[in-house]
């Protein structure tokens, strides 16, 4: 963390500010690159494809050639050696055509490529001359390859599709326009191939298509909730990589864009998230790495949390960027405890209009899910409010892997997790839907999900202190909450780690008997009561009923929640049904927008940004 305790016989003004933190992004990053100054190219291994007929999996190999060149441009050492990498890697692909368009490998590096040649080529931005003209000729020409495949006119086309025909899967989608835009950039001007058509259009011609794509893509984010992969840490970082591109080597009204796409990005996971770890409902976060912490290069670079990274290929457009978050970003990211108590209401897009996935067709009359955090400073618990619909009324980048649960505060792998193991542990689709107010949730195994196995609720040991089985019930402390889980029917079992649980940290599993029995978690910070064994007893008080096929519940909030198990009723908060479309876009203290507005606004304190994405011609508006 970057905030400490600090003694009486210290200055206050010790104390970093949000601006202070944001301006110590360069010493941050020139400490990262200088801690590995001189170190030999270690090449990650080159592995054989993912499954018959695809193109060999080497997209670990290119990351540790783009981290090994960019430490070497920007240290500005052994540079032979840094252009020798990128040609060995452009070399590889143009012995291995099958891997240039293999969606898990080469556009997941090339536009670290072409942000080397805009800062290091010939006209480098940075220091011109270190990538040399031979470099430079000969990894365009993969690229090229790409370009050609990927760039043509479906995939520009925005006034129909306003952007939501996603290729492939959503951050897939977003390495592809990048690549193809900043190919068709690089090649505008450049005599090799200024004159050549690909796809019926000269690069200009793209450049120009894909300028005009982005910046609706931008605007339709601002308007429709962000992203369709949820609050995925691991998939949101990998789309958003390439919009640093955008933002430094843009034309004006693309790079604004681009910066209020990031800005609005920033805000969305700081409010939600603890010590770099998200909260709230999630979607694509895999079933063993998800029940992990994760603190990404990401968070150490703008806002200092976690620990010193090592230079990764994932995040080195980060790094080498000019891009910083606005200071009421990182002080919503840092000041978990001046955040306070609050809701987090957000409408990302869910359904879907077919199921094919080149593209997806996004449905947007709606988005079908309602993503509600309940955040303390002790927790954060959250969960994705859905309808019950069969598997092929979502696109499945939303529907696979939903996650729901609650993390605290003090330690990465704390959290408890309601979840549906998928059968082969890793995916599964459509697993559950739930309802929530305040720090509780009921949640349910749907019966048509795919992929799936039990439903179990995962209990770290780290951060968490022992289960406790009470009349029925499990009672768990953490530092700053207390926590109960019980089940609206029905027996269980409180088993040792999961069979597959070696890559994870230490942990019990809760196992219903009857694996579609709602689960009820309650989460109460200790503020809220005098003491656990009072918090029990509250627990114990609440009143829970099954009228028919209708769980109703009091919480311990007061609150009165009903989950219908045949999926025929809406669920119900206070007698008023959830709604999952509705006015707002995202809706909490810091970050507000109405639906399909397109005007949002960033705030904290005395701190203020309005980001306006229908005026791309102005700058955004700060108080």
């Amino acid at each position: 963390m970057v905030t400490r305790t600090i003694s009486a016989a210290e200055p206050a003004t010790r104390i970093p500010t949000p601006e202070g933190v944001v301006a110590g992004f360069d010493d941050r990053v020139d400490a990262m690159f200088r801690a590995e100054a001189g170190k030999p190219l270690v090449r990650a291994k080159k592995n054989p494809p993912l499954s018959p007929g695809r193109g060999n999996y080497v997209r670990g190999y290119s990351y540790s050639m783009m981290a090994f060149a960019g430490r070497c441009f920007y240290l500005n050492e052994m540079i032979d050696e840094a252009n020798a990498a990128l040609v060995e890697n452009a070399q590889h692909y143009l012995d291995n055509l099958k891997d240039i368009n293999d969606r898990d490998s080469f556009h997941w590096h090339a536009e670290i490529v072409m942000r080397f040649i805009e800062m290091y080529g010939s006209n480098g931005t940075a220091h011109a001359g270190l990538l040399t003209e031979e470099t430079e000729r000969i990894v365009l020409k993969p690229i090229f390859q790409y370009a050609k495949s990927f760039s043509t006119p479906a995939r520009e086309e925005y006034k129909d599709s306003q952007t939501w025909h996603v290729y492939e899967s959503e951050n897939h989608h977003a390495m592809d326009f990048t690549v193809s835009w900043h190919f068709a950039r690089i090649a505008r001007n450049h005599p090799e191939y200024r004159d050549v058509k690909y796809n019926g259009a000269t690069p200009a011609e793209h450049y120009k298509a894909w300028n005009e794509y982005f910046v609706v893509y931008c605007l339709e984010r601002a308007r429709k909730g962000m992203f369709i992969e949820m609050m995925s840490a691991g998939y949101n970082s990998t789309l958003i990589k390439g919009v640093y591109n955008f933002y430094d080597f843009g034309e004006p009204e693309v790079r604004r864009s681009a910066k209020m796409l990031l800005d609005l990005y920033f805000a969305y996971w700081a409010q939600e998230q603890i010590d770099g770890v998200s909260g709230g409902g999630q979607s694509r976060v895999y079933f063993l790495g998800g029940l992990q912490g994760r603190t990404r290069p990401l968070d150490w670079y703008y806002f200092g949390i976690g620990k010193p990274p090592h230079v990764s290929g994932h995040d080195i457009n980060a790094a080498l960027s000019g891009y910083r978050p606005p200071a009421v970003v990182a002080d919503i990211a840092l000041d978990v405890q001046g955040r306070g108590r609050y809701e987090v209401r957000q409408r990302p897009q869910g359904l879907g209009l077919t199921t094919n996935r080149n593209p997806y067709r996004m449905n947007t009359d709606g988005g079908g899910i309602l993503r509600y955090s309940f955040c303390d400073p002790a927790f954060i618990i959250g969960t994705p409010m859905t309808k019950a619909l069969p598997n092929v009324d979502w696109a499945a980048i939303s529907s696979q892997n939903r996650w729901q649960g609650v993390i605290f505060t003090g330690n990465p792998n704390a959290r408890i997790i309601p979840i549906v193991r998928p059968k082969d542990d890793r995916v599964a689709f459509n697993a559950f839907w739930s309802v929530q107010s305040k720090g509780s949730l009921i949640t349910q195994r749907i019966k048509f999900t795919r992929h799936d196995g039990q439903m179990i609720v995962y209990l770290s040991q780290e951060g968490l202190g022992q289960p406790i089985e009470e009349d029925g019930v499990v009672f768990v402390e953490a530092p700053g909450a207390n926590v109960a889980i019980r089940l609206a029917e029905g027996g269980y079992t409180l088993s040792d780690p999961l069979e597959a649980g070696g890559h994870l940290p230490a942990h019990k599993i809760l196992v219903p008997e009857d694996t579609y029995t709602p689960v009820i978690l309650e989460v109460m910070a200790k503020t809220d009561v005098e003491s656990f064994d009072a918090f029990k007893k509250k627990v114990k008080q609440c009143i829970l009923e099954m009228n028919g096929s209708v769980v109703t519940y009091q919480t311990i909030y007061g609150d009165r929640l009903t989950l219908d198990t045949s999926y025929e009723k809406t669920p119900t908060i206070n007698g008023d049904e959830v709604q999952y479309n509705g006015d707002k876009a995202f809706e909490s203290p810091f970050l507000n927008a109405d639906y399909n507005s397109g005007l949002v606004t960033i705030s904290k304190g005395d701190r203020k940004v309005i980001l306006d994405f229908n005026q791309t011609d102005k700058e955004q508006k700060c108080d």
